[in-house]
């Protein structure tokens, strides 16, 4: 138990850190004066940025369309995504300083691998922590890299040279691979001590889902609401932060607070961000989707209604100015990611389709903002804000309303007693942890070209452990396996109003 628990702190640790080099790689390549050549570069009206998201949204777009593919070649490929992401990276950077590649097309393939291997590494620690560690460890892991990074960002900017700076960054994915291959040994080792749920994650036992958050229909379509309603709040929330157009430094050289006034900044920066953490999302995790979610919306319109007013006095500190947009896009980072980690965990979608559909829309309204609506006012902006949080919060009432007008008896339960039965019908007829799993899937209904994306395994090998469980129970098809099943139920009822 000691040695699973000493696993998982760190598998959380290395995920943590990892994710904290994620960030400060995209800031600094974003705002750093090691950048600065190759963001002026381009020479064209667009701010560069938007060439790395649309490296994220083709990524993403392969994540919700193969989402069987892209984890059966995971384990293969992720070695060259991230050295990709370092070339792409380091083309970026010298595009401006080279003469034998047209620097624009060097800086925009650059910026498009960019964005791909920083999706995909995000990705990959995320649906990691969400499907082997509990919902508190990702929020605390995603909350660590979000308080972290501007410290070490603001460490590099001021402590090494723009080379120097220039050549750390290029380096970082390759660093984050690394750290997620450190926090997936870490985590096999801890799954190796208790019981796994049947499903994989990048090789490692996942746990098994919980049926806590779901209810239903009704709360998977409040998950697919809620996932949207945050993508398009981040996407418009970091429009009006400095990370939201590259190469816009935090504030004037001149306007720099001293150390100590910046010290207590950070400090109440990331109490904030520990409180909205532990209130918003942790203490409202056993509410129903329909609520649980409400509260941390508020909190961002109200962080960004009062970043407007002081925006709007010309006496303002511009340092606290400036914390408090960190804050509020830290605020909607963290929400939207665990609105993911919760897809992940109720959702029978593949999960790298769950990732893929969340991404796709963040970056795609990120986008929109950049190229279209990067001219709009802070007022503009939250009245979008505003109008997004209504239409998730009516959508989700209208969902919840419909769910009260049907059957009292839910989906979840006839599922829990669907794999009740068959966990007595495996035990009965002695089959394997891989064949009890795909008798419940068989027993719900399940094609096998489900089966093998949902459990990731080749078509050959679903058709042996069919053959396996059909030899086992003695029967030829599915209606006879489903006969029995209903048979034990029955037999079992049988045997209980006897003994009353």
């Amino acid at each position: 138990m000691l040695a699973s628990l000493k696993d998982a702190g760190l598998c959380a640790l290395f995920a943590a850190i990892g994710l904290t080099v994620n960030l400060t790689w995209c800031t600094l390549a974003g705002h750093t004066p090691g950048f600065t050549n190759a963001l002026s570069s381009l020479g064209i009206p667009v701010n560069p940025r938007a060439f790395f998201l649309m490296g994220i949204l083709v990524m993403s777009i392969v994540f919700a369309a193969f989402p069987r593919k892209m984890r059966e070649k995971d384990a293969s490929l992720w070695p060259a995504v991230a050295l990709l992401a370092s070339v792409g990276t380091a083309c970026f950077a010298i595009a401006a300083s080279q003469d034998a590649f047209s620097p624009v097309v060097l800086s925009i393939g650059g910026l498009l691998l960019f964005g791909i291997g920083y999706f995909w590494l995000t990705a990959r620690f995320v649906l990691l922590l969400a499907r082997t560690q509990a919902y508190g460890c990702t929020i605390a892991c995603l909350a660590f890299s979000l308080v972290v990074e501007p410290v070490l960002v603001a460490l590099i900017e001021h402590s090494l040279r723009a080379d120097l700076q220039v050549s750390i960054v290029v380096l970082m994915p390759i660093l984050s691979a690394v750290l997620f291959q450190c926090a997936r040994h870490a985590t096999l080792k801890q799954r190796s001590c208790e019981k796994g749920g049947g499903r994989t994650v990048f090789g490692v036992p996942s746990r098994p889902r919980t049926n806590e958050q779901a209810d239903g229909r009704g709360d998977m379509r409040n998950a697919l609401i809620l996932v949207a309603a945050a993508s398009l709040l981040l996407a418009t929330v970091r429009s009006l932060s400095f990370v939201g157009l590259w190469g816009e430094g935090h504030i004037d050289a001149a306007e720099q607070p001293s150390m100590t006034s910046s010290a207590w900044l950070w400090l109440g920066y990331a109490a904030a961000l520990a409180i909205f953490s532990y209130v918003a999302l942790g203490r409202t995790a056993s509410w129903p989707l329909r609520l649980r979610f409400q509260p941390s919306f508020l909190t961002i319109i109200i962080t960004l209604s009062v970043s407007m007013i002081l925006a709007g006095d010309n006496h303002a500190n511009p340092a606290l100015l400036d914390t408090l947009m960190r804050l509020n896009d830290s605020f909607s980072h963290l929400m939207f990611w665990t609105i993911v980690a919760i897809m992940l965990d109720i959702s029978p979608i593949p999960s790298y389709r769950i990732i893929g559909i969340g991404t796709a829309l963040y970056a795609a309204g990120s986008i929109a903002w950049v190229l279209f609506l990067g001219n709009a006012d802070a007022v503009e902006n939250l009245i979008v804000i505003i109008v997004i949080y209504v239409l998730a919060i009516a959508s989700m009432h209208y969902s919840w309303n419909k769910r009260e007008a049907e059957p009292s008896a839910s989906a979840a339960s006839v599922t829990d007693a669907l794999e009740k039965r068959c966990a007595e019908v495996a035990e009965a007829y002695k089959l394997s942890p891989r064949e009890s799993e795909i008798l419940v899937l068989l027993a719900q209904g399940r094609t096998r070209t489900y089966i093998q994306e949902e459990l990731v395994l080749a078509e050959n090998t679903v058709k042996s452990h069919v053959a396996h469980i059909y030899t086992k129970l003695g029967i030829r098809d599915r209606q006879d396996m489903i006969d029995i099943v209903l048979d034990m139920a029955d037999d079992k009822e049988e045997k209980h109003a006897k003994e009353q």
